[in-house]
């Protein structure tokens, strides 16, 4: 949820060279890879019938890949189908995304207005210690207009409005699945296995029995990824374990309430207050329907080493009574001890990251990873929809070159994982030192290391390296 941390040369001079620099080497070998390979694969003259196309999941990645790949490949060259293992888009399920680059790429794909219906525009951060000193005040709105790309990079649409919201992830969802013709999506397809298909193209096995074959399946499905397990498989990685999800050490509650719960004339702002060994963040989000919520995150470490994603077996009660509890255990100012008390929807996670180490695409070109599924990443920067958005644009582009005759299947694929693998890495790794910062140094290391950022101009600049889209 939005904070900034420095740039690269910072990080190299306050955190560990060493760390940094595999990370770094990791990420640009991946590319190197990709880059190389891009030559392979089938003939890149004209096909001849539309692309079958599979995407596995139903999240905003899943749905806007969908929806790209009709718009940018051409609807009568191309037949998407979006499977996923729930059994329905499911509405008050999830909590809020922040969309600027994001935002950016849904407006270039015709859902400018649309956006801007439901989502709630965003102004500025400000971050305080529990004794309202402050520790950042950033002007998010200021930061974009005066970039010199803000119109070129479509941050600024033609209206002269900002593109940067908050939004409900399930408003979200529904915004994208109206923009596809009925039959698109499928419920009820739980991924058990991928398997190439004699003659080119891949087949997926679900359970029950059911397969369906595609000229490329693109895996969408999450942080815990079966199409990345496979990708993983296939290539014979000697260190197979690290392409799975790592726990970062770190839980994060959600809790949603109907807005109006926040102090008057904040609902353009994110609100973060940092106690001692916690952190929480306070934000107003539009939603379905024209309404509104008010959403409070409660960030803490985590002893456990492992940990499963969800807390599955408690109840919404039980997790609003630890938010309230902890938040009154760090002393949080009480309107947002009133705010957890208020919610009606709530959760808690784990924070799970990937690291570089897995391909984002195998199978002769048969098969690529999109959104968390390729670059899961801890949320203390709100890039990960953000990515999955400039993803599923890049990777469409790449598509129409092949479905034209430009290309082969498996340099269009390959071409996208080079464009996208080093700025997501890099990232989730900002994102994870943030992470870091805000919970696991000692308070008055963290508070000056707010500080200096908002002082330096550091947090804008980090901040504006996520929010430009880099792919236009």
């Amino acid at each position: 949820p939005g904070i900034p941390v420095p740039g690269r040369p910072p990080l190299r001079s306050s955190f560990a060279n060493e760390e940094l620099s595999a990370a770094t080497s990791a990420m640009r070998l991946l590319a190197l890879c990709a880059a190389l390979t891009v030559g392979a694969g089938t003939s890149s003259s004209p096909t001849l019938r539309p692309l079958r196309v599979g995407i596995i999941g139903a999240g905003p990645a899943g749905l806007a890949q969908a929806v790209a790949i009709r718009k940018l490949v051409g609807e009568e060259n191309v037949r998407v189908s979006v499977l996923d293992r729930s059994d329905q888009l499911r509405p008050a399920l999830g909590g809020g995304v922040q969309l600027n680059s994001g935002a950016a790429v849904l407006s270039r794909l015709g859902l400018g207005a649309e956006l801007k219906r439901i989502g709630q525009p965003i102004q500025r951060v400000r971050a305080r210690t529990l004794e309202s000193n402050s520790l950042l005040d950033l002007d998010l709105a200021g930061a974009i207009r005066q970039h010199p790309q803000a119109a070129e990079s479509g941050m600024v649409d033609g209206a002269g409005d900002l593109l940067a919201f908050t939004v409900m992830r399930d408003a979200l969802q529904e915004l994208l699945a109206a923009q596809l013709p009925p039959g698109t999506l499928t419920f009820g397809r739980v991924l058990e296995r991928v398997r190439p298909l004699a003659g080119g193209g891949v087949v997926a096995d679900f359970a029950g029995g059911i397969t369906e074959e595609f000229d490329l399946l693109i895996g969408a499905d999450g942080v815990r990824s079966v199409v990345r397990a496979a990708l993983a498989d296939a290539a014979v990685l000697p260190l197979r374990d690290l392409a799975g999800p790592l726990y970062t050490g770190i839980r994060i509650a959600w809790g949603v309430a109907p807005a109006g719960l926040r102090p008057p004339g904040s609902e353009g702002e994110l609100h973060q207050w940092f106690g001692p060994g916690v952190y929480c963040l306070t934000a107003t989000y539009g939603g379905r329907d024209g309404l509104k919520y008010d959403q409070c995150v409660l960030v803490r470490a985590d002893d456990a080493s492992v940990r499963t994603s969800v807390n599955a077996e408690w109840s919404v009660s039980d997790i609003r009574e630890s938010m309230v509890t902890e938040l009154q255990r760090a002393g949080m100012p009480a309107n947002v001890i009133d705010l957890a008390r208020a919610t009606e929807r709530c959760f808690e996670l784990g924070s799970y990251q990937h690291l570089p180490l897995c391909p984002w695409w195998g199978f002769d070109g048969r098969v690529v990873l999109v959104g968390d599924a390729a670059h899961a990443m801890p949320p203390f920067l709100g890039q990960g929809t953000n990515q999955a958005m400039q993803d599923a644009y890049t990777l469409a582009e790449e598509l129409a070159a092949y479905q034209q005759g430009k290309t082969t299947l498996a340099a269009a694929v390959g071409s996208y994982a080079s464009k996208r693998i080093v700025p997501t890495s890099q990232l989730a790794l900002n994102s994870r030192m943030l992470g870091l910062v805000e919970t696991a140094l000692p308070d008055f290391a963290r508070d000056a290391f707010f500080r200096f950022t908002s002082f330096t101009g550091i947090a804008r600049k980090v901040f504006l390296d996520g929010a430009i889209p880099k792919i236009f």
